[in-house]
């Protein structure tokens, strides 16, 4: 509640004298001149014009004065500045604003920007996503919120430490124990790996994590039923035959829902501050000076 309180406090002020400012004619309007490299991009440029304005509105409603990160820091200044100084935080504090140290410290000016670009964001309660909003956004938007699908497999395994040379040949004769398997488990064939279950179900991403691309590719092409290999990894070569897939899916939302809560907000927070920022250029003046 409190947060949603300092931020209603924050987006008031930013937007305050924008709305005074269009009441009047553009006589009214405040200017600023921002100076840029010659060599600034036009994104460069509208960013530069952006903090500009924010420090403006910052400054003119004096946040400074009430941030404890600011205050911190300009009292760590101080002491810095007056190392024998016996005052104590606030009277140091004070005279940091006395020498106006809190128009050209660059801690500030990020620390101003930092809120001003947060109060931006702030989402009123009339515009929070409902529940019909986020199964629409996550209906709307399946590729964000896919999950990869699992595939179910039998493994066998090949030591290239253990067997040395003689791992061809023995690659060989393991194809043809499979093949004469039929659909029969390949039961206490193979030899022993860390973390390897002769049964595994595992999406693609885990096997190349696990065992390499070229593996993992195999896996996932394998046909249902049929033994591959062998495929070499650095650890010797294996044989594998796909048991299951599974395809992808997007989870329900009772699954998802922060999720999926999260990333509409997101959008709405840039939406909102894009709106916002148009409201405060629009009441400004800029003029743009490019400097060498």
């Amino acid at each position: 509640m409190l947060r949603a309180l300092i931020h209603f406090f924050l987006i008031g002020a930013l937007l305050f004298a924008a709305k005074v400012i269009f009441a009047g004619d553009d006589g009214d309007r405040p200017e600023i001149t921002v100076r840029i490299p010659p060599d600034a991009t036009e994104a460069e440029v509208d960013r530069e014009i952006e903090d500009q304005i924010l420090l403006n509105q910052a400054r003119h409603y004096r946040w400074y004065l009430g941030d404890p990160v600011i205050f911190t820091h300009l009292v760590r200044n101080m002491r810095f500045i007056e190392p024998d100084s016996t005052d104590d935080d606030l009277t140091l504090f004070k005279r940091a604003l006395e020498m106006n140290m809190q128009e050209h410290d660059p801690v500030v000016r990020a620390r101003l920007l930092y809120r001003a670009r947060e109060a931006l964001t702030y989402v009123p309660k009339d515009r929070m996503p409902t529940r019909e909003d986020l199964e629409e956004h996550r209906t709307a938007h399946r590729d964000r919120f896919e999950r990869e699908g699992k595939v179910r497999f039998e493994h066998v395994f090949l030591s290239g430490t253990k067997r040395g040379e003689a791992l061809a040949s023995d690659a060989v004769a393991m194809r043809a124990q499979l093949e004469a398997l039929g659909d029969a488990a390949p039961t206490e064939l193979g030899d022993p790996l860390p973390a390897l279950r002769a049964v595994q179900s595992s999406t693609i991403s885990q096997v190349k994590a696990a065992y390499g691309a070229e593996l993992a590719g195999v896996v996932d092409e394998g046909v249902v039923g049929s033994w591959r290999g062998p495929v070499p990894s650095v650890y010797g070569v294996h044989f594998v035959r796909v048991l299951e897939k599974e395809p992808s899916s997007v989870p329900a939302l009772t699954i998802i829902e922060a999720e999926v809560r999260a990333d509409l907000l997101s959008e709405i927070e840039e939406e909102l501050s894009k709106e916002r920022m148009e409201v405060l250029r629009d009441a400004y003046v800029v003029h743009v000076e490019r400097t060498p």
